[in-house]
């Protein structure tokens, strides 16, 4: 159990139903109990688990969320409640948008609070440290976050480009000044999608994670997660989702496992992949992580409320219904 979260893993594991409580057994031994009005998801972290059509089907009467994850965090499947409001009206707008030009104020908004909110991780980072080198990197970081308000609104592909190219030079700042706080044993040379170091590692299974909770609050918005704006679409591939988790990834994954790193913990990687007791403790210190409140323009909202309130804003925004000015900036 993690809070109001069950989260099942290991090979042989399974999660049952019986006399009104979700049981999860190990070796025919009861490892874990709880009521269904005690949970809200349950994660399915590896593909060892079995779980019973009793217990799904509890699950769907419920409303409770079932995510499913494969070995590197990545959803690969989930379940939620089949009836949203808005859906269609929402919907025809988030297409109508990608050809008159609204989808570049969600952008806009997604990119700069990405950036304020890599300088807001360095800057914590850098309460410590009176780093004149790191300072003078948070400082670009915010002139960064300043020039997306400057990119005039033209052709598609330009602004794209333009967008892209300020969200590089960030990313490239940003990761220079996390490199400084990463401990020297774990081989860190910045931020590699493809990279075999323990962090590059933890930080794709942990995005992997991120990724269900954007899916998630983008269809309970009424969003269609495979239509995005700022990735390239691709066939089968959530981009909205991709587009969206960009402005918690700072504050939900990176800052999180950093911290766990510098107090000492290591990553078990045997093959390439983490082990499942490492996949479990990057899975319960992301769940925390949205669960913790931090403020997002006065007030004070847990991570997970705010990527449920701005995905609801920006199909607001698609419906005509409120005006886009505000973006998930943690402060």
């Amino acid at each position: 159990m993690n809070g109001s979260r069950l989260i099942v893993s290991g090979y042989g594991v399974r999660l049952g139903y019986r006399n009104g409580l979700f049981v999860v057994k190990e070796k025919n031994k009861v490892i874990a109990e709880a009521a269904p009005s005690m949970i809200e998801q349950i994660i399915i972290v590896t593909s060892g688990v079995s779980v019973s059509s009793k217990a799904i089907r509890t699950a769907i009467y419920h409303g409770i969320d079932v995510v499913f994850l494969d070995s590197r965090g990545l959803p690969i499947g989930r379940l939620y409640p089949p009836f949203i409001n808005k859906t269609v009206d929402t919907r025809r707008e988030q297409y109508l948008a990608y050809i008159d030009g609204r989808w570049m104020d969600i952008v806009r908004v997604l990119i700069k609070s990405k950036i304020m909110n890599q300088e807001h991780v360095i800057h914590n980072l850098e309460i410590n440290t009176r780093s004149a080198e790191i300072r003078d990197e948070r400082r670009r970081l915010l002139r960064y976050a300043e020039t997306i308000d400057t990119i005039e609104y033209d052709y598609p592909e330009s602004y794209r480009d333009k967008i892209r190219n300020i969200e590089a030079m960030a990313a490239r700042t940003y990761w220079a000044a996390i490199s400084v706080f990463v401990p020297k044993d774990i081989g860190f040379n910045g931020r590699d999608q493809d990279g075999i170091d323990a962090f590059n590692t933890i930080l794709n299974y942990g995005y992997g994670i991120l990724y269900t909770e954007a899916w998630k609050a983008l269809v309970l918005a009424g969003l269609d997660p495979y239509a995005g704006y700022l990735h390239v679409d691709r066939s089968g591939k959530p981009v909205l989702v991709y587009d969206y988790v960009e402005p918690f990834r700072p504050v939900v994954v990176d800052y999180p496992l950093l911290k766990l790193l510098r107090r000492g913990w290591r990553p078990e990687i045997m093959g390439g992949l983490l082990s499942r007791k490492s996949r479990t403790k990057i899975v319960e210190t992301i769940m925390k992580a949205l669960r913790e409140k931090a403020q997002y323009h006065g007030d004070r909202i847990t991570r997970e409320q705010a990527m449920k309130r701005y995905a609801r804003l920006i199909a607001s925004y698609l419906r005509g219904e409120t005006i886009i000015v505000q973006g998930p900036v943690e402060r």
